[in-house]
């Protein structure tokens, strides 16, 4: 899949990123649960991924997801 987004989109994508792994850091912080610690890591890991990706679109470097 390919998404195209304009650099003010992008932005705005980043900012949304990093406010939603900020909140996934705080349930970490606060889970007794291992399994619910996991699945919350894993899907820190993908933001994580998608955070990276999105940055060297917006440092001028083309990545297609």
């Amino acid at each position: 899949m390919l998404l195209e987004l304009s650099a003010v989109e992008a932005r705005e994508l980043k900012q949304a990123l990093d406010t939603a792994q900020s909140t996934l850091l705080e349930e970490l912080a606060q889970t007794d649960s291992p399994a619910y610690h996991d699945l919350l890591r894993e899907r820190y890991a993908r933001l994580e991924q998608l955070t990276r990706r999105l940055d060297m679109t917006l440092e001028g470097d083309q990545v297609y997801a």
